[in-house]
């Protein structure tokens, strides 16, 4: 059977307030009336930002971002994102989020993937994960998974992605799911995730992506890294 969140009187549930220079954060889950400005701030961001759309020049191909906007508008609708919000005169305002869903073993949602420079980015992931089985490296049948883990630009540097990392642990703990898996393509953000307490699962050069036929460089030698962790 598909995952369906479990919704109670705590939605959207809190799970982490701190304060900054007398600006309140927040991470909670990201509600529905907020799905548009995480779209703008996903193709603002990490559209231009996130390695494997930067060398493949997503931005440049407008029938690629309508494909990824709506992969992320599908994932948004599962209800299991994250939201972080700056709050600064009663007035709530996101400034980074993770599009999250969980996935359970056995299971493959069938999306049409439009734009060949989406596409290019897309099958990296379809790569990586035919060369492993996560559910069974973790002993699971349901793990949370992410799609785009972004921080707008004037709000970096502040940990904000470690603060959406490890809300992952509650948002996941009170669905019954034990276990999360994202691939980091990043250095920055691979640092992160194994201070945050991922482990690799899978970790693979960028040259490979040229070798198999994606357009990618064949002398890049920065690696991407299929990541996991359990909750426990």
């Amino acid at each position: 059977m598909p995952f369906e969140r479990i919704f109670d009187e705590s939605y959207p549930r809190v799970y982490d307030t701190w304060e900054s220079n007398g600006v309140k954060y927040i991470v909670q889950d990201l509600p529905a009336e907020d799905d548009e400005t995480a779209i703008k701030i996903l193709v603002d961001n990490l559209c231009t930002d996130e390695v494997l759309c930067n060398l493949s020049e997503l931005v440049k191909d407008p029938e690629s971002v309508h494909g990824i906007v709506a992969y992320w508008r599908y994932y948004l609708a599962k209800r299991m994102s994250l939201g972080c919000y700056a709050e600064i005169n009663g007035e709530k305002k996101l400034v980074g989020l993770n599009v999250c869903y969980v996935g359970c073993k056995g299971e493959h949602d069938d999306l049409e993937i439009i734009g060949k420079k989406w596409k290019n980015v897309y099958d990296v992931l379809e790569y990586g994960e035919s060369k492993y089985d996560v559910y069974a490296l973790l002993g699971m049948d349901k793990i949370l998974h992410a799609l785009g883990l972004v921080v707008a630009r004037e709000y970096r540097g502040a940990k904000f992605g470690a603060r959406l990392l490890n809300a992952r642990t509650p948002l996941s703990l009170s669905q019954g799911v034990k276990g999360t898996a994202t691939v980091f393509t990043g250095i920055a953000s691979q640092t992160l995730a194994y201070k945050c307490g991922f482990t690799d699962a899978l970790v693979m050069p960028i040259s490979e992506l040229a070798e198999i036929g994606l357009d990618y460089p064949k002398n890049d030698d920065r690696v991407i890294k299929f990541m996991i962790k359990k909750f426990e």
